[in-house]
């Protein structure tokens, strides 16, 4: 089709109407991008049909208006008289503009000689308002290979998915794009609420005006011409997957703002249209591409429509929670259903069956409302039973109706453990719970180790989390254990208080050791640690738990069978405060039960329950998750030795923590060892109580989960082929609303929580790539 006959919803281009005059507009904000100005300006000074008016809006800074006024003369320099960002320079520009047509050009864009002349021939046409171009990369390196073409918006250029050739289109791209001045001076202007401010990755104020333009003027047209070209720089801070995440979840929310403002049908049509069919075609085209570094660039198109995914619904709920006014911390005012079922305070606490059974006051102290559940683990002689989750009414549970429950829902577990020690059921006892006080000297848990008590090294890695690190040290001192040292490790000795707070505790307790780690990274940490280790058994926990005082006997009485190499214990939360704490616990949270457990490549052996081998079909034994968690295991030293300790491909990279714990553990099994879980082994760990650090909590248990597995299929040869046949069954687990995953996840718990962990599933794969080229370039 020719240019004289293109068509725009029934009008045709009418060629002997003279060309509009024209005003180009550079909004500028920093001299570090001087060259890049100076480029573009010269760019629209040779264009074929001159621009009869430059505009180089400078956004509030004073030095580079003066530089600029210097070095441009022929040129109107003015200061942005609106808001700092994007939108109020660009506003500023339309203010200063003589020409029928203002075009704009990105600072660090250099446009073709035919760009002017392109874009203005279409305005010829009447109902034509806005014509944009085509925007190329120009990297300052090479383009990254995990980059999908599909995502070039991320990095501010033209993308798979736009039009081949000259047609309608809902929005222009930002950097290269125009409009006629009066829709723009109509009242039409850029919103400030949305654009750019410095270096923060925002945008969509293109986009949300050009849909407003259409609300306005329905029969008006907005054209898109691959032709009208520029070259846009890409620095190489933004051929990062921390750009890309970035701006991904930045493009969510801004559109989460531009549907509410134009709503969602307009807002999110092209999206919609961009999801369901470019991005599958950009899947499978990775997925034929996979010895190129397709497979990586499939994986970027999941993880980015993720994280945006996740953007819009956290812009959604932030607009929600602030129009609801709610507080950032739980109401205890509403009723809550039993347990964790909403996201209300909990009443954490543990109950020894010998010393009583308490009554559950509902009180949360002065001024600070009422606990409407409560969470209670039960023990036994030390022994945990369980964990009941009890809803607490007006004024508390009464100690009869909490012994009630606790002999309706544990009586066969409290029984079980009768038996063991030789004592008569709970019916037989009189009267019931009150007769267990003083009786239990038979218990095997309360009896004395055969032999000498096995030599342990207890390593803390930390990160300058002094507060938590003191708590944690005080309650690992308070061991009821006598054969063991505490190693510190110090994974950020450039914060001086940390190795002045392990010197204090040193010197009350020789047991104390400190070691500085000065690279980043929990696996470098625990590598360290596990080098200084001097006993025959190396147990790790976390800065943030408080250690039970059986916990190390517990820990250590698991490695009794020569058999098992490695043993977990349970992690309990110490309070449940905030809505973040409380879905932790509904994702999941880290204990694994109150029962007795071996695994090994061939299968699991519950006690009580007997053995259960793993079936063909089942995801075991590529469920990391259910062995234990970091922040309480132990191996046998020369067994973690003999599996070269914590993989520097995983967990180091920077703050994230990519999976080296649940790594270290499926090694332990696939490597034909035993694995013990051990109840008793218990340790209470402070969640966190701010949902931003859940959020980024999660999003690593993504990625650690997916590379882990990544690497399973990269390393294990021998298991490749299996772990394939089970992968699909593993993503259903992962995705599927009422599977083992996700069943405990209630009605409030947020959306965005897991898409956050799917986007991290979806990085996984990119981030262990990254790691092991790195590990390979530095001799790992």
């Amino acid at each position: 089709m020719s240019d004289a006959a293109l068509a725009y919803g029934g009008g045709v281009l009418a060629e002997h109407e003279p060309a509009p005059t024209t005003t180009v507009v550079i909004c500028v904000y920093t001299e570090q991008r001087w060259p890049q100005i100076v480029r573009a300006v010269d760019s629209v000074l040779v264009q074929d049909v001159p621009a009869d008016q430059i505009v180089v809006v400078v956004d509030h800074n004073a030095p580079l208006l003066e530089r600029a006024r210097a070095a441009f003369p022929g040129v109107t320099v003015v200061p942005s008289a609106g808001p700092a960002g994007l939108s109020g320079a660009r506003n500023t520009g339309v203010a200063c503009a003589r020409g029928d047509v203002v075009a704009f050009l990105d600072d660090d864009a250099a446009a073709e000689p035919d760009w002017l002349a392109r874009m203005l021939r279409h305005y010829r046409e009447p109902a034509v308002v806005a014509v944009g171009g085509r925007a190329e990369p120009v990297w300052d390196g090479a383009r990254p290979r995990w980059l999908p073409p599909e995502f070039d918006w991320v990095i501010g250029c033209s993308y798979t998915g736009q039009p081949a050739q000259v047609a309608p289109v809902r929005n222009v791209i930002g950097c290269n794009m125009s409009f006629r001045r009066a829709v723009l001076s109509g009242g039409d202007g850029f919103d400030p609420a949305l654009g750019r401010v410095g270096r923060v990755p925002v945008g969509c104020e293109e986009t949300e005006l050009c849909i407003r333009i259409r609300q306005r003027h329905p029969d008006s047209v907005i054209l898109y011409d691959p032709g009208a070209l520029v070259h846009h720089r890409v620095t190489a801070d933004r051929a990062t997957w921390s750009y890309f995440r970035r701006r991904c979840f930045a493009e969510g929310r801004s559109k989460a703002v531009v549907a509410r403002l134009v709503g969602s049908g307009a807002g999110l049509a092209a999206e919609r249209a961009y999801t369901r069919q470019t991005l599958p075609r950009g899947v499978r085209r990775g997925m034929r591409e996979a010895r190129d570094g397709g497979l990586l660039r499939a994986g970027a198109i999941v993880a980015g429509l993720l994280v945006t995914a996740w953007g819009y619904a956290t812009g959604r709920a932030l607009r929600a929670s602030r129009a609801g006014a709610a507080p950032p911390e739980l109401s205890s005012t509403a009723p809550a259903a039993p347990g964790l079922g909403a996201a209300q305070p909990v009443r954490v606490l543990a109950v020894e069956l010998c010393d009583g059974v308490p009554e559950l006051p509902d009180g949360r102290g002065p001024g600070g409302g009422r606990y409407a559940a409560a969470r209670v683990l039960v023990r036994l002689h030390g022994e945990p039973l369980g964990l009941l989750d009890l809803e607490l009414p007006p004024g508390g549970l009464a100690a009869r109706l909490h012994e009630e429950a606790i002999r309706q829902r544990l009586g066969d577990a409290i029984d079980e453990h009768l038996r063991a020690d030789g004592l008569p059921p709970l019916d037989v006892l009189t009267p019931g719970l009150a007769a267990l006080r003083g009786i239990g000297a038979a218990c095997p848990a309360r009896r004395a180790p055969n032999g000498p008590e096995p030599f342990v090294s207890v390593v803390m890695p930390t990160c300058g989390r002094t507060p938590h690190l003191a708590r944690s040290l005080g309650s690992l001192s308070g061991l009821d254990y006598s054969n063991y040292e505490i190693v510190v490790v110090d994974n950020a000795p450039h914060v001086a208080g940390t190795a002045r707070l392990v010197r204090e505790h040193a010197a009350r307790d020789a047991r104390v050791r400190y070691a500085a780690e000065p690279r980043a990274g929990v696996t470098h940490a625990r590598n360290r640690g596990l080098a200084e280790a001097r006993g025959e058994i190396v147990a790790y926990v976390d800065d943030d738990v408080t250690v039970d005082p059986g916990w190390l006997r517990a820990l250590a009485g698991g490695f009794a069978d020569a058999g098992v190499a490695a043993v977990t214990g349970d992690v309990l939360a110490s309070e449940l405060e905030t809505p973040a704490q409380v879905w932790i616990e509904q994702y999941g949270g880290f204990g694994k039960g109150c029962r007795r457990r071996r695994f090994d490549r061939a299968g699991v052996e519950t006690a009580g329950a007997g053995r259960v081998a793993a079936a063909p079909g089942s995801l075991y034994p590529y469920l990391p998750g259910s062995y234990g968690s970091g922040a309480n295991m132990a191996f046998r030293t020369e067994v973690l030795r003999g599996l070269g300790g914590f993989d520097p491909r995983l967990g180091s990279r920077g703050p994230v923590r990519t999976g080296e714990d649940i790594d270290v553990l499926l090694r332990t099994v696939l490597s034909g060892h035993t694995l013990a879980y051990e109840p008793a082994a218990l340790v209470w760990h402070a969640h966190r109580r701010e949902l931003r650090d859940l959020r980024r909590s999660l999003f690593h248990y993504g990625i650690g989960l997916s590379a882990v597995m990544v690497k399973c299929l990269a390393r294990d040869a021998a298991g490749r082929r299996d772990l394939l046949r089970r992968l699909p069954r593993g993503i259903a687990y992962a995705l599927l609303p009422r599977s083992g995953k996700n069943g405990h996840k209630r009605g409030g718990y947020p959306a965005s929580l897991t898409l956050l962990e799917l986007a991290g599933m979806a990085l996984g794969p990119v981030y262990y790539a990254a790691s092991a080229r790195s590990a390979r370039r530095e001799g790992r």
